[in-house]
């Protein structure tokens, strides 16, 4: 069908990343998107940029927007979700049969969890086989934000020795826009695949729920509600610390830590950002935030 064709970001990698910065450069600048296409000669549609901002494709808002923030939108219950072509042989279906195909394979589960409605969120990392969880803090819930974290987190790795690929050869994440730049969680730096990326259903959040279950011991820590603003990632990574430090009875009192410390390596989970927390001194509760803060 057209609709079908029409579908998606009709621009390769690096011709959207660089339409990218030069609207969202122009924006913060107080420039209207229309003057923007027109000064830069960019092969994009005012409907297209007004979309993709809309999708949270780019790494500013429409609270950005010198206008747009003024209309009231239009009643919808949509969210934003991975566009369909980017879930073309990625859905739970592919991932069964990739399971099945590849055998025993490390699993690695994508998720996002929310602060305040507009501000910072925290996109969370859970291997499955460890329990292991680690945070990366995202300055808004857009595709290209997580994209960069993620691309930062393969560098940072590698400067140290380390591949992500290696411990994350398989991933799995629901349809959030945030997932929607596919390339970066599967490929590294280069551009060559070191992972295979798929998404669970719509509204499916069983498929992965490890990950889910996982996020009650960070909601211990950090009441529902709760702004991330005043994070910095080093808040993040003290919480992932001590959630990874809690001993887990499918481990025989072992915790997390020290499954993937045995996995791994402790210094793999030092170049993660999560540092060992002796068992007698893990806070889980709220009083972890407030003795951080204080």
């Amino acid at each position: 069908m057209l609709v079908e064709s029409r579908t998606g970001i009709p621009l390769n990698k690096e011709s959207f990343y660089e339409t990218e910065r030069i609207i969202s450069e122009a924006v913060q600048n107080g420039q209207h998107i229309y003057h923007i296409i027109q000064s830069n000669n960019l092969p994009v549609s005012t409907a297209t940029v007004y979309r993709h901002i809309q999708k949270r494709y780019y790494s500013i808002t429409p609270m950005d927007l010198p206008r747009a923030v003024k209309f009231k939108p239009r009643n919808s219950n949509k969210s934003d979700y991975v566009p369909k072509w980017a879930r073309e042989g990625r859905t739970f279906g592919d991932f069964l049969a990739f399971v099945e195909d590849n055998g025993d394979i490390p699993l690695v589960q994508l998720d996002t969890v929310i602060g305040r409605v507009g501000g910072k969120v925290i996109m969370t990392i859970h291997f499955v086989n460890s329990d292991f969880m680690l945070g990366l803090l995202l300055e808004n819930k857009t595709a290209l934000e997580a994209a960069n974290k993620i691309q930062g987190l393969k560098k940072e790795l590698n400067s140290l020795g380390f591949n992500f690929g290696d411990i994350a050869p398989l991933l799995l994440t629901d349809n959030g826009g945030e997932f929607s730049i596919v390339s970066a969680f599967e490929n590294d730096a280069e551009g060559k695949s070191e992972s295979s990326m798929f998404f669970c259903e719509p509204c499916s959040p069983h498929e992965k729920a490890e990950i889910e279950k996982n996020h009650t011991l960070f909601r211990d820590i950090v009441k529902t509600g709760t702004s991330f603003d005043d994070f910095t990632q080093e808040t993040v990574n003290l919480i992932f610390s001590h959630v990874n430090a809690v001993k887990r009875k499918q481990f025989n009192g072992k915790s997390a830590y020290d499954m993937f410390s045995f996995y791994y390596s402790e210094a793999l989970a030092s170049a993660l950002g999560i540092s060992f927390i002796p068992a007698n001194e893990v806070i889980q509760s709220p009083k972890l935030l407030a003795k951080s803060f204080s």
